[in-house]
């Protein structure tokens, strides 16, 4: 699939309302699983970022658990950039910076440990993404719902001190965050 049809995809389940009922928080962690797949498609890594010309994809998940669940449905037998993508959950006080490429963070783990995590990959090839009121400083991508749909902010200059660029097509159906 192209780029142009995997983010209209996207943008397109960003664009589902999202209600209080226990059926739109469903689908609320679904979208975000699915942003979380196709993110890595949009984002480009500095070939130190991997140790192996074939080494997978990690996206490490800190909380979140219904978000842990769609997403390794979501990842099954998806690749990024021809490399297989998988899910690694983080235990409570475990480094990710060693293991991932995408730490999400999600709004359960708590502000101490989103900073936590989001500080142990400043200056690190590693696509930050969290979810919550106040993202914490070095944070990429923070997801928000407005108007009951799920959206993201960047902040690209988390992203450069990341060694992270981020092409055109995600920083156009994002808000740009002020520099976090």
């Amino acid at each position: 699939m192209d780029f142009r049809r995997a983010l209209t995809l996207v943008v397109a389940c960003a664009a589902w309302p999202v209600h209080a009922e226990p059926s739109g928080v469903a689908l609320q962690q679904r979208i975000k699983a699915a942003f979380l797949t196709k993110f890595p498609a949009y984002v480009e890594w500095p070939s130190s970022a991997f140790r192996q010309p074939q080494a997978p994809f990690v996206i490490g998940v800190a909380g979140a658990e219904p978000v842990a669940r769609e997403l390794e449905q979501a990842a099954a037998a998806r690749t990024v950039n021809g490399r297989p993508l998988r899910v690694h959950r983080l235990a409570a006080g475990e480094p990710a910076d060693d293991c991932c490429h995408v730490i999400f963070v999600g709004s359960d783990s708590g502000p101490e440990r989103a900073a936590e995590l989001v500080a142990q990959a400043r200056g690190k090839p590693i696509l930050t993404v969290t979810d919550t009121q106040d993202p914490p400083a070095g944070s990429v991508i923070n997801f928000r719902v407005q108007d009951d749909r799920v959206r993201f902010d960047i902040s690209r200059g988390a992203a450069e001190r990341n060694q992270l660029q981020l092409r055109s097509q995600l920083l156009a159906v994002a808000r740009e965050a002020s520099d976090r």
